[in-house]
This record gives C-alpha cells, sequence and structure tokens, in this order.
C-alpha cells in the first residue's frame, strides 16, 4: 500500500481536491458540516489569508485525511489555525489523521473549537514544544433519537398544545430550500435577522457584505451536496421566518435564523425550530445540534452542553 503526504499551499491546488475531499467528508460520519469543502473552501476564499497548508494524506491516490491549516505571519512572527476559525463551530483534520507539525515552519499553532473525541486533543508533541489545552465553548445538543414524528416522546403535553396554538395563530405553512428560491431564502434570512438585532441597536452577525457574500455560496454548495437543511415560514403573504443549517451523518445542525420581531408574541422562532427538528426526525437523525451559545431557549428544549476545547502548541525558541 503507498502512502502520501502532500501540502497543498495554493487555492487552485485546494479547489483541485475538492471532490475527493468531499468523498472523504461523506465517509467521515463523525465529521460536522465545518470539516467540508463547501464551508472551509468559501471560508478561504472571502476570509483566508497569508501561507496555506493544507496538510493531506493518500493511499494508493485515494485521499485518507485533510488537515486544513493555514500561518499567518507578521513581523517574523508566525500563528497557525485552522481554516475556518472564528465562524465554524467545530474545527478538526478530516480523516482522524495525526499531524507532525513541525513540518510547517509555524512558532505557534492555536487549534480551536476541538471536541472531546478530537485526535488532536491526544496527539503527541513534537521535541522541545509544549502546550496548553483549555475549555473553550459549549456546544449544546438535543437527542432527536425516538422523538416521534410530531415530537410526542420530547415534548411534554402542555408544550404540543402551546406549539399548535402558536403554528394557529400565525397561520403558517412551510417551505424547504431549493435552487429556485434559495436566493430569496437568504435575502429574508438576513433581513429579518438585521430586525432583531436592529431593535437591540445593533447591525448582527449578518450585516457585512462579504459574510452574507460567503453564506451565499455556502447555501449553494451546501444544497447542491445534499447538506443544506433551510425551511421558511409564511404567515398569511409574508415570510415571517427562516431556518438555516446544515446535515451530516445522524446530526443536523442550526446555524441560524431569523424571524419577524413584530410577531414576536406568536412564538415564529420556537415554531421554525420545531418543524427543523420534526423534518430532521423524519430524516433519520438523532442529534438536533443547536451549536454554540447557552441561550436559554436551548435548553428548554431539554438540550445538553458538550465542551469545545482549544489547544495551542508552542515550538520552543
Amino acid at each position: 500500500m503507498l502512502q502520501a503526504m502532500e501540502i497543498l499551499t495554493t487555492t487552485e491546488q485546494l479547489e483541485a481536491a475538492r471532490n475527493d475531499w468531499l468523498d472523504l467528508w461523506r465517509g467521515a460520519q463523525d465529521a460536522t458540516p465545518f470539516q467540508s469543502p463547501m464551508w472551509l473552501l468559501p471560508w478561504w476564499r472571502h476570509f483566508g489569508s497569508n501561507d496555506l497548508n493544507v496538510i493531506t494524506t493518500r493511499e494508493n491516490g485515494r485521499l485518507t485525511s485533510l488537515a486544513p491549516l493555514y500561518v499567518i505571519r507578521e513581523d517574523g512572527e508566525s500563528l497557525g489555525m485552522f481554516l475556518g476559525t472564528g465562524i465554524s463551530d467545530y474545527l478538526d483534520v478530516l480523516g482522524g489523521a495525526t499531524l507532525d507539525l513541525a513540518q510547517i515552519d509555524c512558532q505557534m499553532w492555536d487549534l480551536q473549537q476541538l471536541r472531546p473525541s478530537s485526535p488532536l486533543l491526544e496527539m503527541p508533541l513534537p521535541d522541545g514544544w509544549s502546550d496548553n489545552v483549555e475549555e473553550q465553548d459549549r456546544c449544546v445538543l438535543l437527542s432527536i433519537e425516538n422523538a416521534g414524528d410530531a415530537l410526542q416522546n420530547l415534548l411534554s403535553t402542555h408544550a404540543r398544545k402551546k406549539l399548535r396554538y402558536y403554528k394557529r395563530s400565525l397561520a403558517c405553512t412551510f417551505e424547504d430550500a431549493n435552487a429556485e428560491n434559495l436566493d430569496a431564502f437568504l435575502d429574508a434570512l438576513f433581513q429579518l435577522h438585521a430586525a432583531r438585532w436592529q431593535q437591540r441597536g445593533m447591525p448582527g452577525m449578518l450585516a457585512d457584505d462579504v459574510i452574507q457574500h460567503f453564506h451565499r455560496d455556502v447555501a449553494r454548495a451546501m444544497l447542491d451536496a445534499g447538506a443544506l437543511r433551510m425551511f421558511a415560514m409564511r404567515s398569511g403573504d409574508r415570510m415571517a421566518a427562516v431556518f438555516y443549517g446544515f446535515a451530516h451523518g445522524d446530526a443536523v445542525a442550526y446555524y441560524l435564523s431569523g424571524y419577524d420581531p413584530s410577531l414576536e408574541k406568536h412564538s415564529p422562532g420556537t415554531v421554525i425550530v420545531a418543524h427543523a427538528i420534526e423534518q430532521a426526525v423524519r430524516d433519520g437523525a438523532t442529534t438536533f445540534d443547536f451549536l454554540r451559545g447557552a441561550e436559554d431557549y436551548k435548553y428548554a428544549w431539554g438540550a445538553k452542553d458538550r465542551i469545545n476545547f482549544r489547544r495551542q502548541i508552542f515550538r520552543a525558541p
């Protein structure tokens, strides 16, 4: 069995690996959407800078692991990180490879948003290197295994009665995203998300044009790969809420939503999330991942914390 390691240092090399990368991601059931080419290629195009250093291994030509890394260099100092750092809820190598970080010229590695199962938390250090491991963020996960099509095994009778009341009061209908309506769904998401934040005198995380272009690229790529989970809720003749998330393996990840704040007394946010959970159950998912953030509404569903870790690795002077 022939095994070869290569470090991809150009955007063209990374783009050329996309199909093999997608196959590797699809076969890695413990991976997340944030390790996929649909997320990280747009991230690099819109936010990447400095030195790309994506480590890949192949066996007989087949891609077996991919570590999406890059290095920022400034004033004689260097810092290595994952592609996707900052806006990604989980980061890691794909394919479970251990890394020899000493092969890349870098003084410090800042490996963020590692799940407790990440092999990088147990990765041995190169000679002369030291590290620091700390808790970073809480992600909030809801088990939906055996929840039932109407969530009868997940929600109390009282909670389901309230949900039915909200749906009736909104007179709501739901639509799935497709190639024809995707741009309209994204337009509505950006507008509804901004409207809620503007009530607090803040622009919100989707206000920037670069962020919006990034999510348009991600949503289109996720849709093409069958990994997008995006729903719109209409109340009468207006779009009242949008859910934006992704799916992989047995999990659905809830990334963002937006709803009309003028309808808040009818809980459109709860209704659109309930619809997304019901769809996840029908699709055979067993986990609904609320991702980072300890907002109260997540725990109201019965979700539980899982801690992400950060490992910083320092080269000896």
